[in-house]
């Protein structure tokens, strides 16, 4: 590992002591630390290092720590110095900024602190980022997160009663369907948990899949993460679906909308590989596939039996 490597891990390990030594830390705190602490052995060395560094100075609270530690190493008292000003400063309180798509509209939303929102066809998030921590609710729909790394404040996405915890350039999905919350790690990892509840959390690595259902525990599992997040590209891919949920994906990307004129046939199953937005090609693919047949009704394609048309 580069020096200059080992010097950013020993001052976000600096960052950490101070931050975990405050009294208003929060179980938030507690879970991203555990996130970042997890990265490498380099991160749990560098912490075991600066702890006993600053045990050793005698540092009993935190304002003796800072002026003990100055006597052992100067730059990383100034690393800590900062990281509590910073969250000493943050005294405002900031309205949320809403983000919102329409059906068949995707958005990328870039945050001041370098992180990154791609958010889907009908969804919405708020975010909200202050001195202290950066925080975005995913109020319905789905969206594709980038963490930027900031060892002070931990990025986390709530999503009905879950949190989503990342770090430095982790990767994550995140979806919201009918009260259940299901996060795809792409890159790096992170921790699901429901709010409030870290000795409940849930770590999910890259190319893991973890789902949360209201009155259900979470489950982890492996997944595809190219199938996961191919609607980042322009394709849906449907892995033995029902009807009924493949033609709710579809229309999120359509304003021409796809019906059934029989409810039952909203039980049927498909596969395959799909653009978004061209509902009309997705229709006749599913009518052939099933040997059904599709009629114009009020602007809608409809799909209904071959002998009902």
């Amino acid at each position: 590992m580069t020096s200059s490597r080992t010097d950013t891990i020993r001052e976000e390990a600096a960052a950490w002591l101070a931050r975990l030594r405050r009294d208003d830390r929060d179980a938030l705190d507690e879970s991203a630390f555990q996130v970042w602490l997890r990265r490498s052995d380099a991160h749990r060395a560098a912490f075991d290092a600066v702890t006993a560094t600053f045990e050793m100075a005698g540092a009993l609270r935190g304002d003796q720590v800072i002026r003990r530690r100055a006597m052992v190493d100067r730059r990383l008292v100034l690393t800590s110095a900062g990281v509590l000003a910073a969250v000493g400063a943050a005294w405002f309180v900031s309205a949320p900024t809403v983000y919102a798509t329409e059906v068949g509209e995707t958005r990328t939303i870039a945050l001041d602190d370098g992180s990154s929102i791609f958010l889907d066809a009908e969804s919405s998030v708020r975010v909200k980022v202050d001195g202290r921590q950066r925080r975005v609710t995913l109020v319905k729909g789905r969206a594709f997160f980038r963490a930027a790394g900031d060892p002070t404040r931990p990025f986390v996405v709530s999503a009905a009663e879950q949190q989503i915890i990342g770090d430095d350039g982790d990767a994550f999905d995140v979806r919201l369907r009918l009260g259940a919350v299901s996060v795809v790690a792409v890159q790096g990892a992170v921790i699901m948990m429901p709010a409030g509840r870290p000795d409940s959390r849930t770590l999910a690595a890259a190319g893991q899949k973890v789902v949360a259902s209201p009155g259900h525990g979470a489950r982890r599992e492996e997944t595809d993460v190219q199938t996961a997040t191919a609607w980042r590209f322009g394709r849906v891919v449907f892995e033995n679906e029902t009807l009924a949920e493949a033609l709710g994906e579809m229309n999120r990307y359509s304003r021409r909308r796809i019906e059934v004129d029989d409810p039952a046939l909203g039980g049927l199953r498909i596969s395959g590989v799909y653009k978004t937005g061209d509902n009309e090609a997705f229709a006749r693919s599913v009518a052939l596939l099933l040997d059904l047949k599709v009629h114009d009704g009020r602007g809608a394609l409809v799909i209904g039996r071959a002998s009902a048309v």
